[in-house]
């Protein structure tokens, strides 16, 4: 698990145990929670701020149970128990239409648009100094204001005030305007915003809340209409409430359903860490991963590892320190995976602690993902034809982990407009 700051990890805990009914205090499980929550960690450039230290284990689990006025009774880390034998082929559980979970509300500004939704630059549109940007986010945030940011380029673009009215309408007023927002249509320059414009727009969710379609009915301010009226798919990779929505670490992008909670989210190149803290629960995806020639040693270089789920098994099965305890047939959406679960041996012996296990091919920074011995790890290998595709659930083993792989829709592309 990567980084937080304290104090954020505690005025979440609060705003967690403030929103939930009167209900009697388990001080030994908030105590495990906040202890299990360093189980796993990131290793970055900030190496000595990290939050996996003991002293900061140990802070945060007393101050959670500080403020709500009960003891602290420090567990030992529950062991964790291992899987059986490899079972035969088998599907995960469907996430069709007839058999998905239904997604849990999700409580975030202006009501069914809120959030942070994302949609693919057709070619008839551009940007100034957009450069590589092939993606754009619609961001309704606290105030309710609303504007645009590009993946790659600026952010902030016309900035509006959000007002919800009627049934399914809204009104945006421009706030503040930027040269950036000078966009041209089929080539032809469109007028931009003046502080006051005001556009008025009607507006329609998919049943699930994947999907918000904005639909122009007046707008002073042409260039935001050719903008804001289109389809827009729901991110889940900003900070959000759980639900359905999609991921965009990387191609393919894909979607899936979490249960509803406050999550934030680690973005780092082609992954993907999606986690809250009480009750905890984390949604990881890593495209390409790459091993290490030595677990203790990260400066011996990495090992190549061939695409494919069967290279994957076959690198932890070989990796000094491991115990392979089951693989497993499934599909992903329809895509063959192996169900891998693993872990690091309790007699396993490095320098500081960690077994380095693997980073995205991608990745050019030290960032890596590492387990302390007994840990196990049970990550699902997608054979996709965009490379391979890593998912896991943790704490590990999960009761959830079914439900949330079962959820994964992979995507081609981002709905359109018709």
């Amino acid at each position: 698990m990567s980084d937080f700051l304290f104090d954020a990890r505690l005025e979440r805990a609060a705003r967690w145990i403030a929103d939930e009914a009167i209900r009697p205090i388990d001080a030994v499980a908030i105590a495990e929670a906040a202890i299990r929550s360093a189980r796993r960690d990131v290793e970055d450039r900030q190496a000595t701020s990290r939050w996996r230290r003991p002293w900061s284990i140990a802070a945060a689990a007393i101050a959670i149970v500080t403020v709500v006025g009960a003891s602290l009774l420090l567990a030992t880390r529950p062991s964790q128990s291992n899987v059986g034998n490899p079972s035969p082929s088998a599907p995960l559980p469907s996430a069709s239409a007839s058999s998905s979970p239904t997604p849990p509300p999700v409580s975030e500004p202006a009501g069914a648009a809120g959030g942070t939704w994302l949609a693919d630059i057709p070619s008839r549109l551009a940007f100034p100094n957009a450069g590589a940007s092939r993606r754009m986010s619609l961001v309704v945030a606290g105030g309710p204001a609303a504007s645009i940011d590009l993946d790659t380029g600026p952010s902030g673009l016309f900035d509006s005030s959000f007002e919800t009215f009627g049934v399914g309408e809204v009104r945006l007023t421009t706030i503040a305007t930027s040269s950036e927002e000078a966009v041209t249509l089929d080539g032809s320059p469109l007028v931009g915003c003046a502080p006051g414009d005001v556009g008025h727009y009607r507006f329609e969710s998919s049943r699930d809340g994947l999907v918000l379609t904005f639909t122009l009915v007046t707008e002073a301010c042409p260039a935001r209409s050719a903008v804001i009226a289109r389809t827009w798919t729901r991110s889940i990779s900003v900070p959000n409430g759980g639900g359905v929505g999609v991921v965009d670490g990387f191609e393919p992008l894909f979607t899936v359903v979490l249960p509803a909670g406050t999550y934030l989210v680690d973005r780092n190149i082609e992954s993907r860490t999606i986690h809250q803290d009480l009750p905890e629960l984390q949604f990881l995806s890593w495209k390409d991963p790459q091993g290490f020639v030595d677990p203790c040693d990260r400066s011996k270089g990495r090992r190549e590892i061939a695409a494919g789920a069967d290279a994957f098994v076959a690198y932890f099965r070989q990796l000094a320190g491991f115990t392979v305890d089951s693989t497993e047939e499934v599909t992903v959406d329809g895509n063959r995976a192996v169900h891998l679960v693993v872990h690091a041996d309790e007699s396993a012996s490095c320098p500081d602690g960690r077994l380095w296990e693997f980073q995205p091919k991608a990745e050019t920074s030290d960032l890596a993902w590492f387990v302390k011995p007994g840990v196990t790890d049970s990550l699902f290998i997608v054979d996709h034809p965009a490379g391979t595709v890593m998912f896991e659930v943790l704490p590990a083993p999960n009761s959830l982990e079914a439900q949330v792989i079962g959820s994964i829709r992979f995507l081609n592309a981002l709905p359109t407009t018709p």
